[in-house]
């Protein structure tokens, strides 16, 4: 139930347990409280690059795990695509809406995720929604829409400033698919590495190719190679 007839968001290598860091717990919890049918509604807002999209990946995959039908749309690709495709959300269990401030300025496009959320809700349904914004910070011409979307749980996601959440980060992603860097490697992308999640999850992603098969100690050549690539992800 991934492939619609419209720009659908790809799926990102993600899951829960991957934000396992201590300035992800309110919103995992959030997250416990979806899952549980406890909430119909979750927004999630926070910086360009914060992990957003990412999340939003997990929380999918994590419906999937247990045979609900869920996907997630970046809202800024599906602009150009006939307002008519949304209807084709309206029956998954869960429907992830990435990117929702593209709409504003947009006053059909609102009306059409205005309709979803109606139907949805009568389905039974549940929707989440990220934004670089918090809900009262939306700028949308249609005045029932905003009210939804402040009506719903929303939680900030972490900056990645925080070194605690990124080596949970680090930990928990390179355990989970059977990874391993040497510690100097670790070190360095912790300590100079980017913080934004989003880059720091590209960067692993980078290495891990690059390091692919790599099983005698590395040269003093190939670490400055790797520290270069970490440092090009800087920000």
């Amino acid at each position: 139930m991934r492939q619609l007839q419209l720009d659908i968001e790809p799926q990102l290598d993600a899951r829960i347990s991957d934000f396992s860091g201590p300035g992800w717990g309110p919103v995992i919890d959030a997250v416990r409280q979806l899952h549980a049918g406890l909430m119909n509604r979750f927004y999630i807002y926070g910086g360009a690059g914060t992990g957003k999209s990412h999340l939003l990946s997990a929380i999918c995959d994590s419906y999937l795990e247990i045979g609900k039908s869920a996907i997630k749309v970046s809202l800024l690709e599906l602009l150009d695509a006939p307002i008519e495709a949304i209807t084709s959300l309206e029956n998954y269990d869960l429907v992830a809406l990435d990117d929702i401030e593209a709409i504003s300025g947009v006053p059909h496009w609102q009306k059409a995720v205005f309709h979803l959320i109606n139907s949805n809700n009568e389905g039974g349904g549940q929707l989440v929604f990220s934004s670089r914004f918090a809900p009262i910070e939306l700028k949308l011409e249609l005045p029932d829409l905003q009210s939804r979307l402040t009506q719903a749980v929303s939680v900030r996601v972490p900056s990645g400033h925080s070194y605690a959440d990124r080596h949970a980060l680090l930990t928990s992603v390179l355990s989970r698919r059977g990874v391993h860097f040497d510690q100097q490697i670790t070190e360095y992308l912790l300590l100079h590495g980017p913080h934004q999640t989003s880059t720091l999850l590209q960067t692993v992603d980078q290495l891990e190719k690059l390091l692919k098969g790599e099983k005698t100690k590395l040269s003093n050549a190939t670490l400055k190679q790797i520290y270069a690539l970490i440092d090009e992800y800087r920000t």
